[in-house]
């Protein structure tokens, strides 16, 4: 970076000080790569650059000269307010949020991708009409019959089978509901950042 030893303006490049230094002297022509030496005639200066440090909210400092003459870059390290704490743990906690609800997502539709959109929309109506036959064989069931007739199935096997499906999908989308749900409870309690960024599926 470079720094007017003047104004204490800064430029993060050479060519952004040769900039400051066409527009204080308009005509001025310089060359293509005019050398750091050239460029201290007009008061700017390359400043050493040095690592920044960690810190809840850092920031870069003026440069300043030391005993030697030497330009040197400073950084300002502070710690989060009570107001930046609380809005850095809100974010997270949304951020942990989101990552929740997208694997509690994708581990369903692992199931129900084998499955078309349009024959899931059935589940419901396919499990109350099995559970009613079971309960009362003269139960009405429609769509049961139009499947059973169409896959030419014997009714009471095709009752069977959409409840031992319903029951599995009970279990399956219950046990992840439920971990859903008690990681959602886990990001609402949790009072540092640290514990939420460690809360994952």
């Amino acid at each position: 970076m470079y720094i007017n030893s003047k104004t204490l303006q800064t430029a993060p490049t050479k060519a952004g000080a040769i900039a400051y230094i066409k527009d204080d002297w308009p005509g001025l022509v310089l060359p293509r790569d005019p050398s750091n030496a050239s460029l201290e005639a007009y008061n700017w200066f390359r400043a050493v650059e040095t690592d920044k440090p960690t810190g809840d909210v850092v920031t870069q400092g003026q440069p300043e000269q030391d005993s030697e003459g030497v330009w040197r870059q400073t950084w300002e390290v502070r710690d989060y307010t009570a107001e930046e704490d609380a809005a850095q743990l809100a974010s997270a906690k949304a951020d942990a949020q989101r990552r929740v609800d997208d694997e509690y997502e994708a581990e369903l539709n692992a199931i129900l991708s084998d499955y078309p959109n349009a024959e899931t929309k059935t589940w419901d109506k396919q499990e109350s009409e099995a559970r009613a036959y079971q309960a009362d064989s003269s139960a009405p069931t429609p769509l049961i019959d139009a499947i059973a007739t169409a896959r030419d199935m014997d009714k009471a096997e095709l009752v069977q089978r959409v409840i031992a499906k319903a029951d599995a999908w009970i279990a399956l989308s219950g046990a992840a509901t439920g971990k859903r749900q008690a990681l959602e409870d886990a990001i609402a309690s949790a009072d540092t950042f640290e514990t939420v960024e460690a809360i994952s599926w």
